[in-house]
């Protein structure tokens, strides 16, 4: 699967990563193992800011993706 980082994300772990996942694996069950493999970045990926695409589409956590899925995470955005 292909697991695309954005910003700080990206910083912490690499801009991609391919990952093999078992089937029918929820978006949470994946930020709960690159929080464990990438603890810079666990912060950042259990907020609840931060947000996941699957194939140009916002998800929730509970959303089973498949092998063919891409997979984004986009951390909190600040500004004004």
């Amino acid at each position: 699967m292909r697991v695309l980082f954005y910003g700080r994300l990206a910083d912490a772990i690499g801009p991609e990563l391919q990952l093999e996942l078992p089937p029918g694996c929820s978006v949470a069950s994946i930020r709960e193992r690159l929080a464990s493999e990438y603890p810079t970045a666990a912060a950042t990926l259990t907020t609840a800011r931060a947000l996941t695409c699957v194939d140009g589409s916002f998800v929730r956590d509970d959303y089973l993706v498949t092998a063919n899925d891409r997979v984004e995470f986009l951390p909190p955005l600040s500004g004004g």
